[in-house]
């Protein structure tokens, strides 16, 4: 069996979805590594699965989220100290976030690309004395901004592309590991 097909056989067990959903979790709170890295491979193996999986990301992001908030508001002080040894994120990142939660709101967490994670808006939005509505909103804004369109794009290549991927699979495979290697390169060397 190939990796493809193993990868989308996965991709249809129940344990895809919580796989996806414990590591968006984990990445909402202290994981320095997004669950793009595996979500992405997995739309492309199994396309029609992509909203599927999707909202396994944002349901565990949610969790994520609501139990950082929680240490946030119980411990601020060593909540900040927790992000602050995450790779990536440093004072300025913590800054930045506060900045465009202050300008923006609720719709601060919607951002494009590059950028604080999520786990930097939680801990922004509860310091700022922000509702938990408004967290739980936002943080679906992130995903949706942040995720979405990646995710849409891996399930269009592999609904248009999938057997030509299946095909090259180790070419493809290389290309989307030195994609990521290279993304958190940048990321931690700056």
């Amino acid at each position: 069996m190939t990796v493809f097909a193993r990868l989308e056989a996965f991709a249809r067990r129940p344990a895809a979805g919580a796989t996806i959903a414990v590591w968006a979790a984990a990445e909402a709170i202290v994981l320095p590594v997004v669950p793009d890295v595996g979500l992405g491979l997995l739309v492309l193996a199994a396309p029609r699965l992509a909203g599927r999986l999707f909202l396994a990301v944002v349901a565990g992001a949610l969790v994520g989220t609501v139990l950082l908030a929680i240490l946030a508001t119980a411990a601020p002080d060593s909540a900040r100290a927790m992000l602050i040894r995450i790779p990536g994120i440093d004072a300025a990142t913590l800054a930045e976030a506060d900045a465009k939660l202050a300008g923006e709101g609720i719709a601060g967490f919607a951002q494009f690309g590059p950028g604080a994670p999520l786990k930097v808006y939680t801990e922004a939005w509860v310091r700022r004395g922000g509702d938990i509505t408004g967290l739980l909103v936002g943080t679906v804004l992130n995903r949706l901004a942040r995720i979405g369109p990646a995710i849409l794009v891996a399930a269009v290549l592999g609904w248009r592309l999938g057997s030509w991927i299946r095909k090259r699979e180790r070419l493809i495979l290389l290309a989307y590991s030195a994609f990521w290697l290279a993304v958190y390169v940048v990321l931690y060397s700056a």
